[in-house]
């Protein structure tokens, strides 16, 4: 009996901590900002592109060292955008908990006729009401 009254102790109290947690508003925000991001790297917008990041980000890009910093990534994005790309981003699925979500896609990069798809998931933080990406992660589908 003592057994039973504390599993449904322990379920109520579960059922009323999970009623209390309302959806956020993470999948338009970062939905957004994939487009906004896209939409900078295309016209060589360094500055729209580097608005996604906090100041503490971290971007993980393939065969290279990790970027720390808002400094380190707009050095990065910089010769990107010094090539003229055109970028397609496809966010597939954003999983929010709180005040973090994941962002998981696909991207298509095109620079000087060769078209390059791969996958990408960003981890982002709710701070002060606004989104920002804290860990930036991609890598390419081909060899």
């Amino acid at each position: 009996m003592k057994k039973l009254i504390t599993i449904l102790l322990f379920t109520t109290a579960c059922a009323h901590i999970t009623s209390d947690i309302q959806p956020g508003s993470a999948e338009p925000a970062v939905r957004r900002m994939a487009r906004e991001f896209g939409d900078a790297a295309n016209s060589g917008n360094i500055d729209g592109m580097m608005a996604i990041y906090a100041n503490d980000a971290v971007l993980l890009p393939p065969g290279a060292p990790e970027m720390r910093g808002r400094a380190a990534i707009r050095q990065f994005w910089s010769g990107l955008v010094a090539a003229k790309p055109h970028v397609t981003l496809n966010t597939q699925q954003v999983i929010e908990s709180g005040d973090m979500a994941t962002e998981i896609g696909t991207y298509e990069l095109i620079i000087g006729g060769k078209t390059e798809t791969g996958k990408y998931a960003l981890t982002w933080r709710r701070a002060n009401g606004e989104w920002r990406a804290i860990v930036d992660i991609f890598n390419s589908n081909g060899p």
